[in-house]
């Protein structure tokens, strides 16, 4: 049994083929024309029925204008009726009216080649028009239609995948608009440490340098992780800070129980724990601590940001503020969620920032394990 899903695909396979439909119109139009013919010649039959057969004499008649009106076609839009402007839809409908002498000729001279004595009797054209041609203008116009519903659609396919090339390069800009300060940083205290003979501490720092980085190439910029993931890949980067500061960074992790398989884009929390770490942890002799925390609220998921620092300048709070780091994590935000998600950054009393982040919460159905990346 043919479901209606299945019905509806097989619809829309057809109208994505202009070869298959637009002939398969051709076909079916004519064989509805002809019994539309038979139909009306049924209803009043002429008195010499029986010495005529004018049953196979329509049926020629019929075949004159559907071979006529295919060359039409194939002339106008091509063997594979593909090419389709309004200069080519206006000129099938002018392209067949402008046949409806050949096909008059047939209708007057198609019955000699049945019965060479037969003599019909030749009417005028206006008349024809009205009682037989007049299916040549309302083949051309269903064409013309059929062309241009591919035109439009063509159109359409040219302006989706130009948005979707162009928003596939903004992800791609900003998924890997890594902080270079960061690995210059990394690499030099790496460096440091190789000098000062601590070279266990270097090598397991370079290991997380290298399971980070591991982890940020191996996603797509349009890629989803479960939330697991996303906070292992964190984590292992506010440990290489963490050897870098030292006793000066102090993290802490509070996430919800049964967040673990929830969907996030991956490294949507990178650029804003480089804020974090650039303005409340670097410019202090004491140091700071960096929260992170995520928790349900209704159908969203919510993390939360939080550090001690100095907080934001007056003009730089609310929901749009200017940093480039968090610039960046709002715009992937709006590209992937529009309006469903969102970024704030404020200020904590008595100081500090908060930069709380919401987005659909959904759960991944099959997730990806993140041990390799990070191995």
């Amino acid at each position: 049994m043919v479901s209606g899903e299945d019905t509806r695909s097989a619809a829309r396979g057809m109208l994505d083929h202009p070869a298959w439909t637009r002939w398969g119109a051709h076909v079916g139009f004519w064989l509805i024309y002809f019994a539309v013919r038979t139909a009306a010649a049924a209803a009043d039959p002429p008195a010499q029925v029986s010495d005529f057969p004018f049953l196979l004499n329509r049926a020629l008649v019929v075949a004159t204008y559907f071979v006529l009106t295919g060359v039409l076609l194939a002339l106008v839009a091509g063997p594979r009726a593909q090419n389709s402007t309004w200069a080519r839809n206006v000129a099938l409908v002018l392209g067949a009216l402008a046949l409806a002498p050949l096909t008059q000729l047939g209708e007057e001279y198609v019955p000699l080649l049945l019965l060479p004595q037969f003599a019909p009797e030749p009417y005028p054209f206006v008349i024809y028009l009205f009682n037989f041609g007049w299916a040549l203008p309302l083949w051309g116009l269903t064409q013309a239609l059929l062309g241009y519903h591919f035109q439009t659609m063509a159109q359409q396919r040219d302006i989706a995948r130009a948005q979707a090339l162009a928003y596939d390069a903004q992800l791609r800009m900003l998924h890997y608009q890594i902080n270079p300060h960061f690995l210059f940083n990394t690499l030099n205290a790496i460096s440091t440490l190789v000098l000062e003979k601590r070279n266990a501490q270097a090598e397991s720092m370079l290991l997380k340098l290298a399971g980070f980085l591991r982890y940020s190439l191996d996603r797509q910029p349009t890629e989803m992780t479960a939330l697991t993931a996303e906070l292992d890949a964190q984590r292992k980067y506010l440990e290489i800070e963490q050897t870098r500061f030292e006793d000066k960074l102090k993290v802490r992790f509070n996430i919800e129980p049964g967040l673990e398989n929830a969907r996030v884009p991956s490294l949507i929390l990178q650029p804003i724990l480089e804020n974090a770490i650039k303005y409340a942890i670097t410019p202090r002799t004491e140091g700071g601590s960096i929260d992170v925390s995520a928790f349900r609220d209704g159908a969203a998921l919510k993390i939360r940001i939080e550090d001690d620092g100095p907080g934001l300048p007056a003009t730089e709070t609310g929901p749009r503020r200017k940093g480039l780091g968090l610039a960046n994590a709002r715009e992937r935000l709006e590209l992937l969620y529009g309006d469903r998600a969102g970024l704030i950054a404020r200020n904590r009393e008595p100081n500090g920032c908060r930069v709380d982040l919401w987005l659909p919460l959904e759960e991944e159905s099959a997730r990806r394990t993140p041990a390799p990346a990070l191995s």
